[in-house]
């Protein structure tokens, strides 16, 4: 094969993985709760967001069963570093506050109560996406390409989905949070606005650009690029990014 028509096949595999993540996206912007947001009481979105944080507060152990599953130091070190930004630390090295502690001040700006975020439990339904998220990352590891298999679950769950849930979720969130401190009236977010734009999906597969920074899905979109190989990685990696869809879609079908 030559060099011409190798570079042709991969170009056209990722536009189709391109074309396929974008149907992905848009079917999570087609759910019911999505379409009805701006007419949904307030007290039912606190409702949702608080189920939601479950799903974040999970986020630890999956990139932990990542980072062991790799192989790849350099894989590893680009999946450690994003952990590691859920731990911020000063420039002199003090612990700064969590993102799963700025979570919840963004929740009680919003209005939620402590006692409504700490004393409310996971529904069935949260409970058991949470746990089949886990079995399908584990279940990576068996997969033939499984370096592969894992960081296109890990980028689509736990980045590219959030960027847009969040995104979403912002047009109603920015009725009480802004994105600067400026805003009068507004509380700045602490937690959704920095996670909308730090892990989106900017770039797609092949239009990648320096200018403006890549956010955690562009990150790890390199990796996966590197691994998609031929058509059967290909197919894997399509296939991991509906199931991790699948999963984002029925936690939201619990509020439909």
């Amino acid at each position: 094969m030559t060099s011409e028509i190798y570079s042709f096949l991969m170009t056209l595999m990722f536009d189709l993985l391109n074309n396929h993540e974008e149907m992905l996206i848009a079917r999570l912007a087609e759910h019911p709760l999505f379409l009805k947001l701006e007419k949904l009481d307030w007290q039912d979105l606190l409702k949702i967001l608080i189920q939601r944080r479950f799903l974040s507060l999970s986020i630890v152990n999956v990139y932990e069963l990542v980072i062991d599953g790799l192989e790849d130091l350099h894989m590893k070190e680009t999946v450690r570093s994003i952990l590691g930004e859920e731990f911020p630390r000063s420039s002199s090295g003090r612990p700064l506050l969590s993102h799963r502690e700025l979570l919840f001040q963004d929740l009680i700006s919003l209005g939620a109560t402590r006692d409504q975020i700490l004393k409310t439990p996971e529904s069935v339904v949260t409970a058991r996406v949470v746990s089949s998220s886990m079995c399908e990352l584990h279940e990576c590891l068996f997969a033939t390409y499984s370096q592969l298999a894992l960081l296109s679950f890990l980028r689509f769950w736990g980045e590219v989905l959030v960027g847009e849930e969040y995104s979403l979720l912002w047009t109603r969130l920015s009725e009480r949070l802004s994105s600067s401190a400026s805003e009068e009236n507004h509380s700045k977010s602490q937690f959704y606005y920095y996670h909308k734009e730090h892990d989106r999906r900017r770039f797609r597969f092949g239009e990648e650009k320096l200018v403006g920074g890549l956010t955690h899905s562009d990150e790890i979109a390199k990796h996966v690029k590197s691994l998609v190989a031929d058509h059967d990685s290909l197919m894997l990696a399509m296939r991991l990014e509906e199931k991790a869809t699948n999963l984002k879609l029925e936690f939201y079908d619990q509020f439909a």
